[in-house]
């Protein structure tokens, strides 16, 4: 059997790589606001907007849900909110029993222990 010479291979050079940390730009509620707003008037369309700005247009949209949503929520009446009331009443009447069953849990678990 013949050996086949394999040519040796140069050794790559290793470069550091080096991972450089994104820095996020924070906008202000109010720049938030302004800039929902400016898309919400309807004179530009919303991609200029968000060029404009240097932002993603879902990141606009999700400033636009959220600042509808809270609008929606400030603008509902009597009615709405007491059903809210009403689901905080329901809640604490749970908690409240689900306490009671947990302390009964307790009493029947030492009982039983006590048989042993």
């Amino acid at each position: 059997m013949a050996s086949e010479a394999r040519p040796r291979m140069a050794a790559r050079p290793t470069k550091e790589i080096e991972l450089a940390q994104r820095n996020y730009r924070k906008f202000t509620a109010q720049q938030k606001l302004e800039i929902v707003l400016a898309g919400l008037r309807s004179d530009r369309s919303i991609r200029d907007v968000c060029r404009e700005h240097e932002i993603a247009e879902t990141l606009y949209y999700s400033w636009r849900d959220k600042l509808l949503e809270s609008g929606k929520l400030a603008l509902a009446g009597k009615d709405e909110r007491s059903g809210e009331k009403e689901l905080r009443k329901k809640i604490r009447e749970l908690e409240r029993t689900l306490g009671k069953k947990t302390y009964e849990l307790e009493i029947a678990g030492e009982a039983l222990r006590g048989w042993e």
